[in-house]
Order: C-alpha cells, then structure tokens, then sequence
C-alpha cells in the first residue's frame, strides 16, 4: 500500500517505510522556507500517525529521527542548489526542533498504549 492509496474514509493510507519519512522531512523542509504551506499542520499529523504506526511495530525511535533528519538534509541541499545561499540556521533548529517534538510524543503515545498505560 502506497502513500497515496485511499483508506476507507478517504484518508491517504499510512505507510511504514523509511521512504515516505524522508519525503516528509523534505516537504516539511520546503514548507517552513516557503512559509506559506497551509498543509504543514496535516504533514506535522501525518508524519505523527506514520510514527506511531512505526512504534508499535518496535521500529526504534532513534531510527526514526534519523530518516527524518535525513529527509531535511535532502530538502535544505535541493534548496541551497536552487537558490544559491546558505539557509538560516535558525531555521534550521526550528524545523528540527518540530519534527522531532512531533516523532518523540507519537512514539511515546504509542509506547504508552503498548504498556496499557495510556492517559
């Protein structure tokens, strides 16, 4: 099942590949450069539901941060080979500091319903 393979309620289907994790790195990469992106929110749901799919299938968290991290070096080097400069480095952080925010409580929501220990 691909990415934009249609659950039943009409959703894109989630996907448990490393793949789709670095595609979302760089969109959300281009999202925050861009700052106009009005989808960076679903992305920012859609990378936390792939998380935790990949949670509960014991794929481990550092694992996971990784291949996003990638995703962001692919995106901000596709960038500084079309427009030239180096990015802010601020900016940077900040895109960082969300997705990993946004891996680290997925992985932990759904560690806490393997435990049984869900609030």
């Amino acid at each position: 099942m691909g990415f934009n393979d249609a659950e039943d309620d009409g959703k894109p289907a989630p996907v448990r590949d490393f793949g789709t994790a670095i595609r979302m790195g760089l969109d959300l990469a281009l999202a925050l450069v861009e700052d106009a992106d009005p989808s960076l929110d679903g992305m920012l749901r859609t990378l936390e539901r792939h998380t935790t799919l990949w949670a509960l299938d014991g794929v481990p968290i550092d694992d996971i941060q990784h291949a996003v991290h990638e995703g962001v070096k692919s995106g901000l080097a596709q960038l500084r080979d079309e427009a030239g400069p180096l990015l802010d480095c601020l900016l940077v952080v900040d895109l960082l500091d969300i997705m990993t925010s946004t891996v680290s409580r997925a992985y932990l929501t759904a560690d806490r319903v393997t435990r049984g220990t869900a609030r």
